[in-house]
């Protein structure tokens, strides 16, 4: 069970006004981490859609240039909570098990340190911080920090809906990655 610290914590992180939010934002997330995405999840299905959608309200891009080290903790403990919905998803199974190959697909930040990557393997989705090498990815999206919440939270279909989204890779991997891409913006709002 969630703490009455940890709530508190919680709360103020999606309410406080953003000049606050920059002192705010590492702690939180420590505190999170501590406790474990995964025992936060099951109270607070939503939080980390939340959160990405709170970052870009008030301007995600300059908020994690300027807090050292809290956007790979950021991405880490997305990529974790992700992990740990996907096994509790019906949908998510079956549209990793439908994944013809193993997939690595990067997520870069034009104006930010937001990068990451996540890996689809034997019917599994892990993520992390930091990018894979160029050899060893299959897809690439690229973009503007806020673009890429949209992505990952269901807001920005892939395809023409936004001009700032680039990608890159074949095509093909197209039909492979945009079900999974859904499925990540169904868990994290907390369906």
């Amino acid at each position: 069970m969630v703490t009455d610290t940890l709530k508190r914590s919680i709360e103020d992180l999606l309410n406080i006004p953003a000049e606050r939010l920059n002192d705010r934002l590492s702690p939180t997330l420590e505190e999170i981490q501590k406790f474990g995405i995964a025992r936060l999840l099951e109270e607070y299905p939503d939080f980390l859609a939340r959160l990405l959608e709170r970052l870009k309200e008030v301007g995600a891009a300059k908020l994690l240039s300027r807090v050292s080290d809290v956007s790979d903790r950021l991405t880490d403990l997305l990529w974790e909570g992700v992990a740990f919905r996907s096994v509790q998803s019906k949908e998510m199974k079956s549209v990793l098990e439908k994944a013809e190959r193993d997939f690595h697909v990067n997520i870069e930040a034009s104006d930010s340190p937001f990068k990451h990557c996540f890996i689809v393997e034997k019917g599994k989705i892990a993520g992390r911080s930091g990018l894979l090498h160029f050899k060893d990815e299959d897809f690439r999206f690229m973009g503007p920090t806020e673009v890429l919440i949209e992505l990952l939270v269901g807001d920005l279909p892939m395809g023409l809906g936004n001009l700032e989204l680039q990608t890159s890779g074949h095509a093909g991997w197209v039909s492979r990655v945009a079900p999974v891409i859904r499925e990540i913006g169904k868990l994290l709002r907390g369906g």
